[in-house]
């Protein structure tokens, strides 16, 4: 779903005032606050960026528009997006483990390694899940 430019207008001043704002939180009680707001800030002023430009785009190149959502929804595009994003998530999950591995070399606490190991298991739950559903409805 396409969304409009005053939505990404919007979003780019909210980043922007996001980020103003986390200069008033310069105390050492408040730094985690004001990186926050600086990554939220800047992380919202640059996707609205971009999307402001790729509409523009858009508006300026009708065609090529048309033919970026033809090739989107395409069948073998997306084949291999899915295929794409099972792969990510087969690496992810090792890369899952690896995480809790280390947290017990470094001897982080406790709560961290359990939290990584819970990560884990919520990905396998739900991926079996998914499985059992899919395969109910094909």
């Amino acid at each position: 779903m396409r969304r409009s430019s005053a939505f990404y207008a919007v979003l780019l001043f909210i980043g922007i005032c996001a980020i103003a704002a986390s200069f008033f939180f310069n105390n050492e009680e408040f730094k985690a606050l004001s990186g926050t707001m600086i990554g939220i800030g800047a992380g919202s002023a640059g996707v609205s960026i971009s999307n402001l430009l790729m509409n523009r785009a858009a508006r300026k190149n009708p065609e090529l528009e048309k033919q970026a959502t033809i090739d989107y929804n395409d069948e073998r595009n997306t084949v291999i997006r899915n295929r794409a994003k099972a792969k990510a998530a087969d690496i992810t999950q090792w890369l899952i483990m690896a995480i809790a591995y280390i947290t017990i070399l470094i001897s982080a606490p406790l709560w961290v390694t359990l939290a990584v190991v819970v990560v884990f298991l919520i990905y396998h739950f739900m991926s079996h899940y998914l499985m059992v559903q899919y395969q109910k409805s094909m």
